[in-house]
């Protein structure tokens, strides 16, 4: 067979695709409209992890599960803006690894607002002017995000699902290595690379800004504007390059070649289980002996895994701290609801901040 017929085969099978495409959209309105009856969350996260799992077992190829999965993101994006326009605030500008972190999850059709700080994202959401927010809460190289934490203080929004997203470092720059005088970037990306930075660039300021992205901002003004602004550098993902005319140095500077960071999406309501969760719960306990270790026995008990746990100041009276904790499960499983009355009975004060789908 020649390409022309190959090609004329593919034509049929686009056509045929265009109109199924169209009848799943029509059965999502559908859907959209009962929703809107019953005042239901239109973003599912677990009925989104249920479809991502059936299409990846389905799939035998030559189309890989990762191929597969991005199409049905802006699929399921798509789907989501017929039902309601979505608003998703995260920690701008644009180019930041939370906008990255959000696209993975929302694809490029729901609106996006850039917001200057983290406790921004939060208010967004809480006073209804976003549906969802993107917030980092942990880095396998720094630990917990205090930032957000300190925010479960003080805000009821709910965690509804999780963002894993692979962290590499670029230095950029529109200079040679040796001419760098100062380099920017977000406090927590130049400790990630604080090695490198030592072997490399000993003699270079850090300067330190709100953002990877605020920071190549900062050079390409300087580059207009100020006569050093040419010896600036910027760490940031690589996207940053083209969006700001800056050359790739040296690519994945960071330390740790295993960086990963956790994102939380923000919701005023958490989902229905997908058999495949973890449950986040602030904890308040009096200052007094042995206090952790009650509030930790019925994780234990229950057999059930604990997969983070962060100390944080009340900000109420001095030296009054509050535990986040992580573990594995859903929020109405019977093992899980035994365990949180166990925990509540252990604390003066106990709130579940979300269940969510596990994200691979």
């Amino acid at each position: 067979m020649d390409i022309d017929s190959l090609r004329k085969k593919i034509d049929a099978l686009d056509s045929k695709i265009v109109e199924l495409l169209n009848e799943r959209a029509k059965i999502v309105l559908k859907i959209g409209k009962i929703k809107k009856r019953n005042k239901a969350q239109i973003y599912v996260p677990n009925r989104e992890q249920e479809v991502y799992s059936r299409i990846t077992s389905q799939n035998k190829g030559p189309l890989t599960n990762e191929c597969l999965m991005a199409i049905y993101r802006e699929l399921m994006a798509g789907s989501l803006v017929l039902e309601k326009a979505i608003k998703v605030s995260y920690l701008g500008p644009e180019g930041t690894f939370s906008y990255f972190a959000a696209r993975q999850k929302f694809g490029s059709l729901v609106e996006y607002v850039p917001v200057r700080g983290i406790d921004d994202v939060f208010r967004n959401v809480a006073g209804g002017r976003s549906d969802y927010g993107i917030v980092p809460v942990e880095n396998s190289t720094e630990g917990g995000i205090r930032e957000t934490l300190n925010m479960f203080v003080e805000s009821d929004v709910k965690v509804c699902a999780e963002i894993i997203l692979p962290i590499h470092h670029n230095l950029m720059a529109n200079c040679a290595k040796e001419d760098i005088k100062r380099v920017y970037s977000k406090p927590q990306i130049l400790s990630q690379c604080k090695n490198w930075l030592a072997s490399n660039l000993s003699n270079a300021e850090l300067a330190e800004v709100s953002s990877s992205a605020e920071a190549a901002r900062v050079v390409k003004n300087a580059l207009k504007s100020d006569r050093d602004g040419q010896f600036y550098a910027v760490i940031a993902n690589v996207e940053i390059a083209q969006q700001y005319g800056l050359n790739i140095l040296y690519k994945n500077i960071e330390d740790n070649p295993n960086n990963i960071t956790r994102f939380f999406v923000l919701s005023k309501e958490y989902g229905e289980p997908s058999g495949r969760d973890r449950t986040a719960v602030m904890c308040y306990i009096r200052n007094s002996p042995g206090a952790l270790l009650e509030i930790l026995e019925p994780f234990k008990t229950y057999n059930i895994n604990l997969t983070n746990i962060e100390s944080l100041p009340t900000r109420k009276k001095a030296w009054e701290y509050c535990f986040y904790l992580d573990f594995e499960g859903h929020a109405s499983s019977e093992t899980v609801q035994k365990a949180l009355n166990e925990l509540s009975k252990r604390c003066f004060d106990m709130k579940i901040l979300g269940s969510f789908p596990k994200s691979d």
